[in-house]
């Protein structure tokens, strides 16, 4: 009896997590289709944009579809966690790529995504690392200013890399950074509900980057928010195979 009700109690609390992110899971390409439906209405004869949309739409509609038959295969199998897939990844076009993504967004804004990414690999979980990224950029449209920057950097620094996502937002108040990756923590309360957010997206994605053996830091930004990411570098070797190079000798 009791060993069936530890398990009830570690299924139930498995539920609730996997249900908070879930709503992120789906929230990453719902943002993308929301934003360029909505700047389609606003351009109707832009074929340039509507090309642009077409092609974002057909991609993330069949990214929705495959989180759907994931999330039903392990509902039906009682496993409430997505299972890590660690590769390595070629960080340039990877981020590149995300930028691209969430541009619709931020041209919605008037905002202007810069990216400066270096020709480097790190390692982990592709799926994990695009909910993480999307979460980041999608805070630095939503707290910025209209005609602001969003800046996309990332290096190598002693075997593991850096990648910043910055803003010139309205920051974080000093009373709210210790909590801001507390679940249902946010910087500005009032401005959240009116946008409509959970107070989840940095508190998973922190949890993410923790299975990854990653990390995040909110870093002083004025103005706006600075955010950290450190993930493991990947070796020479492994690098040189995604970049169809030639392995350093060193």
């Amino acid at each position: 009896m009791e060993k069936t009700v530890q398990r009830l109690t570690r299924l139930e609390k498995q539920q609730k997590e996997f249900i908070g992110a879930i709503s992120h899971e789906f929230k990453t390409p719902l943002t993308v289709i929301r934003a360029y439906l909505d700047l389609i209405d606003l351009y109707k004869d832009d074929a340039e944009l509507a090309g642009q949309a077409k092609t974002s739409l057909v991609k993330e509609t069949a990214r929705l579809q495959e989180m759907v038959d994931t999330i039903l295969r392990l509902a039906a199998l009682d496993l409430y966690e997505f299972q890590d897939h660690e590769q390595i990844i070629g960080l340039q076009s990877f981020l590149k790529e995300l930028a691209s993504r969430m541009h619709g967004k931020a041209r919605k804004f008037g905002l202007h995504i810069h990216t400066e990414i270096s020709d480097v690999c790190v390692r982990g979980d592709r799926e994990h690392l695009t909910i993480i990224f999307v979460n980041l950029l999608d805070n630095a449209i939503k707290f910025n200013h209209p005609g602001g920057e969003i800046r996309l950097t990332g290096c190598r620094d002693n075997g593991k890399v850096k990648i910043r996502v910055s803003d010139t937002g309205i920051g974080i108040p000093e009373d709210r950074r210790a909590a801001i990756f507390e679940p249902f923590s946010t910087a500005h309360k009032a401005l959240y509900r009116e946008l409509g957010g959970t107070g989840l997206g940095l508190a998973l994605v922190r949890q993410l980057l923790d299975k990854q053996g990653g990390t995040i830091e909110l870093l002083p930004g004025c103005p706006g928010a600075v955010f950290e990411v450190t993930l493991e570098a990947a070796d020479s070797a492994e690098a040189a195979a995604v970049q169809g190079k030639e392995p350093d000798s060193a």
